[in-house]
């Protein structure tokens, strides 16, 4: 019990100085923003912050970890409801890119938090991986080197993220890369257009709520 309720503290703990460096980093930006500040805003010792975290981008690649853990959550609700492996694969790489472009709150926090080089939003490469498998074992898709075009994609995906990071994404440019992709494993080209205009099955509103809270807190 008492290991318990300390490995509880320590993630109340951590969880606290996530929160504050997520707050602070909309409020003034990483420039302005000091470990003592974080861990005022958390409510502990200036020193308790190394006990979790070396470094001020620490804390702030850990905010970035818990966005991405949040999307995984609410990419998985709603493929959890998708029966079609070419539906879900669309449905992931819609889901994906549509953040990447139009989440206010992670754009904004990428674009403050002063954390070096580009950070993308994708899914994992080996579910990605699995999900054309399962689409080739269902007869959906048409590919006789997985591997090779679970590559294809991540290259195009690295791409469009590529273009959304620097503002030159053309109008439609992540669907017709959803259509591309599509096509490449092997669907028809009106399957694959009918695909990506489907919309996303809608979010549960509890588990919309918590995002939003989670985000703007």
């Amino acid at each position: 019990m008492e290991a318990f309720q300390t490995s509880s503290k320590r993630t109340r703990t951590r969880d606290a100085l996530i929160s504050a460096a997520r707050a602070l980093v909309f409020e003034r930006s990483h420039e302005k923003i000091s470990i003592q500040d974080i861990t005022c805003r958390a409510s502990v010792g200036t020193g308790t912050f190394y006990n979790y975290f070396a470094t001020k981008d620490d804390v702030f690649e850990a905010v970035v970890e818990e966005y991405k853990n949040q999307f995984v959550q609410e990419i998985e609700e709603t493929r959890s409801r998708i029966k079609d492996p070419a539906m879900m694969v669309a449905a992931t790489l819609k889901y994906y890119f549509h953040q990447a472009q139009h989440n206010e709150s992670w754009r904004t926090f990428l674009s403050f938090s002063g954390l070096p080089g580009r950070i993308d939003l994708r899914q994992d490469s080996h579910e990605s991986f699995k999900d054309i498998q399962r689409g080739v074992a269902a007869g959906r898709f048409k590919v006789e080197d997985c591997h090779f075009a679970q590559s294809l994609i991540a290259g195009m995906i690295d791409h469009i993220n590529s273009e959304i990071a620097n503002g030159r994404l053309a109008p439609n440019a992540t669907d017709e890369a959803v259509r591309y992709i599509l096509r490449m494993l092997g669907l028809p080209d009106p399957v694959a257009k009918a695909l990506t205009q489907s919309p996303l099955p809608p979010v549960s509103a509890s588990h919309q709520n918590n995002i939003a809270i989670r985000h703007f807190s």
